[in-house]
């Protein structure tokens, strides 16, 4: 199963900052045996995509329109990610689940164009606070899934990333037995895609999370936004997963 470790910059950095903070991820970042990649604002990739070329890190978006061109005003489509080296996308994001109210079946379109277009997508799940206390969250990610992969004939170029929605910028990361748990669940529905943890992923837990099994790799916000913090987590989990 591939590794991989990803940085969602989330709306961060003006260009200089973006610059300036991929330059020092090149310089401190030079060999893992997972993959490394950084999804950025849709005005920051063609500056990263140079910035990265010769190093081992690829180039995500946060986003994207599953029209390859057309009237959607503000959007960016799969061909436009494709033509500055983008490689991944972040789809159904739970802040574009909930603040601007992408469904299910939206989402589903987003990652079969994705894949019609050679992006590699990280479809994002989880549940909220409130799912979880009502006893829904397995039904929720369940859903998500199965909708999500909806008429793919081959998920095995989907990564999963699972994103309580309630622990995403709180500070406070899942505990190990409801990762581990919901994990669990997910490799059963899903038995050749990569399932990502991610929410408050920092340097102080990537040890302890990277000792779960079926967590295959982070997805991480805050913390990626410095070079020397998301080199940390990075190097934790080499540690443990390869001594």
């Amino acid at each position: 199963m591939r590794n991989i470790i990803a940085a969602n910059w989330e709306m961060n950095f003006s260009i200089q900052e973006a610059e300036s903070t991929a330059k020092d991820m090149v310089k401190k970042i030079k060999k893992s045996p997972a993959d490394i990649l950084v999804c950025a604002s849709f005005v920051h990739l063609d500056r990263l995509s140079k910035i990265f070329k010769n190093s081992i890190i690829k180039l995500g978006a946060q986003n994207m329109h599953f029209e390859e061109k057309g009237a959607f005003t503000g959007e960016t489509s799969p061909v436009m990610l494709k033509s500055v080296n983008c490689e991944y996308v972040i789809l159904g994001h739970s802040e574009r689940r909930h603040i601007f109210k992408e469904d299910d079946g939206f989402i589903n379109k987003k990652v079969k164009s994705a894949l019609t277009h050679g992006l590699t997508p990280i479809l994002c799940v989880g549940e909220t606070l409130d799912e979880r206390n009502s006893g829904q969250a397995f039904d929720v990610v369940s859903r998500q899934i199965k909708k999500g992969f909806e008429s793919l004939l081959d998920t095995s170029d989907v990564i999963i990333a699972y994103e309580p929605v309630w622990a995403i910028g709180t500070g406070v990361a899942a505990d190990i037995e409801t990762i581990s748990e919901m994990h669990d669940f997910i490799r059963s529905m899903v038995k050749n895609s990569p399932i990502l943890y991610g929410g408050s992923v920092k340097p102080k837990n990537a040890e302890e999370l990277s000792q779960i099994e079926n967590v295959d790799g982070f997805l991480v916000g805050g913390a990626s936004l410095k070079a020397e913090d998301f080199k940390d987590i990075i190097e934790k989990f080499i540690k443990i997963r390869w001594g």
